[in-house]
């Protein structure tokens, strides 16, 4: 328990915790079950230390999944084939299309590092993989955090990967992908737009008609953030609370629990305290990984980079899917700089 990678979430949690002893909010014991997995990092360690092969077989079994579900996706999109909840202008075949975007953007990167790996037809494959995920996430599956999590993902793993040359010419694809993006219509401009015009339409309606202007995925967004910062305001070093945070709409028959932002959720539930605690187990796990051979540093900065913005659009660690997959990668890192000296106790 004395790695900060383990207590740090502990922590957390136990604010939570004993935050039901003081706060009587409705939903307060049910955000306490959804982040008790703060307190899987410690065991899960222990069993990546049992044998480095099981991460892996973890890395393998993430990937292979998301294969799984680029063909089926692809086969929604292209033969409109009736395959679970998915359709034709938004083949999601894994739980909802912000998870599966951000699950193939983290694949994504990872089989670049691949490509970048080997030579010959192994190169060629994984060129192919990236390039059908890329696809995917911009062309076919809505979901804007997907094209956030991509392109700080690809833009940090090259930064820092790639020499000189090779850099100046990733860049440049980039570029033109950004300049299609911008002038061919597609999906992913057509969501940005979509995005920006449901924040501006919920920022300049009035108070009789807000509910409704801001009834819309980027107006929730936009509501939230006004909503946790007079929670936060009204206690701002320990927060308000597990399960403080509430908004509905009654008209609409909607209400939720969750802003959507981890830094806001946390910050509103457990105080600056709270979200000092939060950054402060991000950057232990970024200390962490600069201490890691180059291929595993540059990896993971990418991934935990990509956690990091989505965070700002999405409560990931609250996520069920989403917030089990940064503790295994939490716990995966732990196992990597676990002190020699403990083991061998």
């Amino acid at each position: 328990m004395q790695h900060p990678l383990i207590w740090l979430p502990a922590i957390m949690f136990l604010l939570l915790v004993f935050s039901l002893l003081n706060q009587q909010n409705p939903y307060g014991l049910e955000i306490v079950n959804k982040y008790k997995k703060l307190l899987y990092v410690m065991p899960l360690t222990l069993f990546f230390l049992l044998s480095r092969s099981l991460i892996t077989y973890f890395i393998k079994g993430f990937l292979l999944a998301n294969v799984i579900i680029l063909v089926f996706s692809l086969l929604i999109f292209i033969f409109h084939l009736p395959l679970g909840s998915g359709s034709p202008s938004n083949p999601t075949v894994f739980k909802l299309h912000i998870t599966q975007n951000f699950f193939m953007a983290l694949a994504a990167v990872i089989w670049l590092t691949q490509a970048f790996s080997y030579k010959g037809i192994k190169r060629y494959s994984y060129a192919f993989l990236v390039s059908i995920a890329i696809y995917n996430v911009f062309f076919m599956v809505e979901g804007r955090t997907g094209y956030a999590a991509l392109i700080v993902a690809f833009i940090t793993w090259i930064f820092l990967s790639l020499p000189p040359r090779q850099k100046f010419m990733a860049i440049i694809s980039i570029l033109v992908l950004g300049y299609i993006l911008i002038i061919v219509p597609n999906k992913a401009s057509d969501q940005v737009k979509i995005g920006i015009e449901e924040i501006k339409r919920c920022m300049i309606a009035n108070n009789k008609n807000s509910n409704a202007s801001c009834y819309s995925s980027m107006g929730l967004r936009t509501v939230f953030i006004s909503r946790s910062l007079q929670l936060i305001k009204q206690s701002p070093l320990f927060g308000q609370g597990a399960g403080s945070f509430f908004y509905s709409i009654p008209t609409e028959g909607y209400s939720i629990n969750n802003p959507h932002n981890e830094y806001l959720i946390q910050t509103t539930q457990s105080g600056l305290v709270g979200l000092t605690l939060f950054l402060s187990w991000i950057l232990c796990l970024f200390y962490v990984i600069w201490q890691q051979t180059s291929i595993i540093r540059n990896l993971f900065i990418a991934l935990l980079s990509s956690y990091v913005v989505s965070n700002f659009f999405n409560s990931f660690i609250l996520d069920f899917s989403e917030g089990h997959l940064f503790i295994i990668l939490t716990a995966i890192l732990a196992s990597y700089s676990w002190p020699v000296q403990d083991l061998k106790k």
